[in-house]
């Protein structure tokens, strides 16, 4: 921002001169406002050309061409440009990263401006400038410290040093654009022009590995599992970081992936089946690293070499359905399979007890969506040979009446206002259910 110094009371006006020295000052507390107010009244007798504030706002108050009297050394103020920085010279906290920052890329454009180097004997602090009338004394004419013992000077001069002269970072990767894509592909990147501390692996725009050493390589050399992408276009980046700099190189690329599936002999859902049963399977579309039989999710027979024959001693089951899946994987990770209901009969089945007919259930009181308060009884209509009836609100049982009529009683006054779900549901002493439900709202107050 600008904010100009007055009449030239604190400042001399000045054409041409030659610019090789930035000195570094601390402006000993205040605001950035405040410190700007005072160096560009009239009565200060004394500006600098910028003011950086904590966060790392810049204010300019002497143009570069003109004189700031802000070193206490007239010879000094003649050839150098002045920066006040806020902050206190004997506060251990010291000063903020966006201070340094922000004013690092300052005195960067300054110095590549005006040919500066970048050294402590021509980016120097307002300590360093020697005292005009006494021989051997430094800090100016009234033998000023700062920026004080806790300017990290290293720090902020290898700041400058990047933005000054910031090092190109290329980086370059082993997938070329336009390639077409299966299976298991190895991915490379390198990076050039500067030590990379990283380099990032995106697809489509998300990191999906990063790897901190050289070589660079994806997933640790075990390289990128294009089964895990959908097939189509996609964009396969790779990202060099080094300090603040960042290199990106992108390739558009196909993924080409044949399905990958599973098929076995002849086999038909709710085929009874008995003694040991021999399946022959075949895995399509990738090399397979073997398949396995489960039974119930439980496996039971495995073959890793083709041609392969999974077996099941169906003697050891019980009789009756039973959920069989053949499963095989891919060298790449992928899983395929078939599933299928198949019936065990080794013995002889007995006929089983009959069940009473089910029971049935219906609101009798109480409609879908009414409005409700208060305690009011909430009766139900059964048919059939109903044991017990339980009463739920919201999933919680609230009452179980085992006779009818069937009713219980709910007090709607001590809910919350809103929707609620009344739920009954009606027992056989088999087990056998039904259930009715209905929502009714309960109103605030």
């Amino acid at each position: 921002m600008w904010s100009p110094a007055g009449s030239g009371a604190n400042f001399t006006p000045a054409l041409h001169r030659k610019i090789d020295c930035i000195v570094i000052h601390a402006t000993e507390g205040g605001s950035l406002i405040g410190n700007v107010s005072w160096l560009a009244g009239d009565t200060s007798e004394a500006s600098a050309h910028y003011v950086v504030s904590r966060d790392g706002e810049i204010v300019q108050v002497v143009p570069l061409h003109d004189v700031a009297w802000h070193s206490g050394n007239r010879s000094v103020n003649l050839h150098s440009i002045g920066i006040e920085h806020v902050g206190d010279t004997q506060d251990p906290a010291g000063f903020t990263r966006a201070e340094y920052v922000s004013s690092a890329r300052l005195v960067a454009w300054l110095v590549r401006r005006y040919g500066i180097p970048v050294d402590r004997r021509h980016i120097i602090g307002h300590a360093q400038v020697p005292d005009p009338y006494h021989p051997g004394l430094f800090g100016g004419s009234d033998h000023h410290s700062d920026p004080g013992p806790y300017w990290r000077w290293g720090y902020y001069l290898r700041l400058v040093r990047k933005f000054a002269f910031p090092v190109r970072l290329t980086v370059t990767t082993t997938i070329g654009p336009g390639a077409r894509l299966a299976g298991i592909v190895p991915w490379r990147a390198a990076a050039r022009g500067a030590r990379a501390s990283r380099v990032d692996f995106l697809v489509d725009g998300r990191v999906v590995w990063s790897d901190g050493r050289a070589p660079f390589a994806f997933a640790g050399g075990r390289g990128l599992n294009t089964t895990s992408l959908a097939n189509g276009a996609h964009v396969l980046s790779v990202r060099a970081v080094s300090g603040g700099h960042r290199a990106v190189r992108s390739v558009a690329v196909t993924i080409a992936n044949h399905v990958f599936a599973v098929t076995t002999s002849a086999l038909r859902s709710w085929q009874r089946v008995k003694g040991t049963l021999r399946v022959r399977a075949r895995a399509w579309g990738a090399r397979a690293t073997g398949l396995g039989l489960y039974v119930d999710g439980r496996v039971v027979s495995r073959d890793r070499s083709a041609p392969y024959t999974l077996r099941w001693d169906t003697r050891r089951a019980r009789d009756g359905r039973h959920r069989v899946s053949v499963v095989a994987t891919s060298v790449d990770g992928r899983v395929a399979g078939r599933s299928l209901t198949l019936v065990v009969s080794n013995r002889v089945r007995r006929p089983k007890p009959r069940r009473t007919a089910p029971p049935q259930i219906t609101a009798e009181n109480v409609a879908d969506g009414e409005a409700v308060s208060g305690a009011f009884v909430w009766r139900v209509h059964t048919i059939g040979s109903v044991a017990r009836v339980e009463f739920v609100v919201d999933g919680a049982v609230v009452a179980t009446e085992s006779r009818g009529p069937w009713a219980a009683t709910w007090d709607a006054g001590a809910a919350r206002p809103g929707a609620h779900t009344l739920t009954a549901v009606a027992y056989t002493r088999d087990g056998q259910r039904d259930a009715v439900s209905v929502t009714v709202t309960v109103a605030a107050g």
